[in-house]
């Protein structure tokens, strides 16, 4: 029962995390610069795009934190942290689907990029500190 928890507080903690913060912070961000908004939002101004990517890159790292202090240091957290990468791609192709248009193609490629990059790096972090 335990594991199951925490694989569920997992799966739902990552998306969770990115929604409270990264959207309001992308959101406060980009309005900073409206001139270069285009009408869906987004921007291809690469500046921006860059910005964009690393507030989503420190986010999901802390989605990969959140994972490893949830599931703890065994073997059944590596489940969890597979599982949690897996439910944040899948979401993150409906959410890319809806805002191709707005960002440049290479954006979406480094989103996905990221979720399997930063959130087992957030992941490691922790458990390497533990390991110390």
């Amino acid at each position: 029962m335990k594991r199951t928890l925490q694989l569920i507080a997992c799966v739902i903690s990552a998306p969770l995390i990115y929604g409270l913060l990264c959207l309001p912070l992308l959101g406060m961000f980009l309005n900073l610069f409206p001139a270069q908004l285009n009408e869906w939002g987004g921007t291809f101004d690469v500046p921006l795009v860059l910005g964009v990517e690393a507030i989503q890159a420190l986010i999901i790292f802390l989605g990969g934190v959140t994972i490893a202090l949830i599931a703890g240091g065994d073997s059944w957290a590596r489940i969890c942290l597979l599982a949690t990468t897996v439910d944040m791609l899948l979401i993150g192709v409906s959410v890319q689907r809806q805002y191709w248009e707005s960002m440049p193609v290479w954006h979406h490629w480094v989103f996905f990029a990221l979720i399997v990059t930063c959130l087992p790096a957030g992941w490691l972090m922790v458990n390497r500190m533990r390991s110390a």
